[in-house]
């Protein structure tokens, strides 16, 4: 590098002090210099680092921006499937209230239906207990009816009679039960309040009997007896007409 003499100014040669043209002493400048050169090679060594640096930004840039771009996409991805629950979710919550509002329609509608049906059925349903228990008295009744009744026919097929015959005993039935049976072809024992107990047979020439039974001194006894739709007049009825059917050719 060139110097020059501080004195006069003359050009110095490298390395040379001594000026040829005053002859002053020039100072040393090395130092200088190389504090120079030193700042010199700094700057150039960070001019150099920038430009590495630079190089580096421009090689990883499009890897740079690939990543910014994919994590852009991913993001909006994010966002999307974040929008997407957010949407569902709000019509799921607005399915909700719907069906909430429909129930609670539904449960308005059964209550006015059930107040309707209560005030226009309160009479009906107050009947209901009155009708059971008239239903329960009526059947009870019916088999108290149908007790007695049995009861009654019973005791009539079981009695007897005693015509007064003198000598052997004629009679092949002992009771009433067994005279009916020996004498018609078919018949049925009824009871009835108004009439008693009744027995209503059929012979084997088709005629059509009906005999009823009261009590007499003591004794069971037929005050009644119709046949084919007529009453029959007798003094003795039961030994004219009753007597022959006890003396009737027992049935087996």
């Amino acid at each position: 590098m060139s110097q020059f003499c501080k004195n006069c100014g003359a050009p110095l040669a490298d390395g040379e002090r001594l000026c040829t043209n005053c002859g002053k002493v020039a100072p040393r400048q090395h130092k200088s210099v190389v504090k120079h050169e030193n700042q010199f090679s700094a700057i150039n060594q960070g001019m150099y680092e920038n430009k590495q640096l630079t190089d580096v930004k421009r090689q990883f840039s499009p890897t740079m921006a690939a990543g910014n771009g994919t994590l852009t996409k991913e993001r909006q991805r994010s966002a999307g499937e974040i929008a997407h629950k957010a949407e569902k979710a709000r019509k799921m919550a607005k399915m909700r209230n719907l069906g909430n509002n429909n129930f609670d329609a539904q449960a308005k509608t059964m209550r006015a239906t059930e107040l309707e049906t209560t005030s226009g059925n309160e009479k009906k349903s107050s009947l209901h207990p009155k009708l059971n228990k008239i239903a329960w008295i009526v059947f009870a009744l019916v088999i108290l009816y149908f007790t007695i009744g049995g009861i009654f026919i019973l005791i009539q097929k079981n009695a007897t009679y005693d015509f007064g015959i003198e000598g052997e005993n004629p009679m092949v039935a002992d009771n009433y039960g067994e005279a009916m049976y020996n004498y018609f072809e078919s018949g049925w024992w009824h009871f009835r309040f108004t009439k008693g107990v009744y027995f209503v047979g059929k012979t084997a020439n088709g005629d059509k009997y009906e005999l009823h039974f009261s009590k007499f001194a003591g004794k069971k006894v037929v005050d009644k007896l119709v046949i084919n739709g007529e009453e029959i007049e007798a003094d003795d009825l039961m030994k004219s007409w009753i007597m022959p059917m006890f003396m009737a050719e027992k049935r087996p």
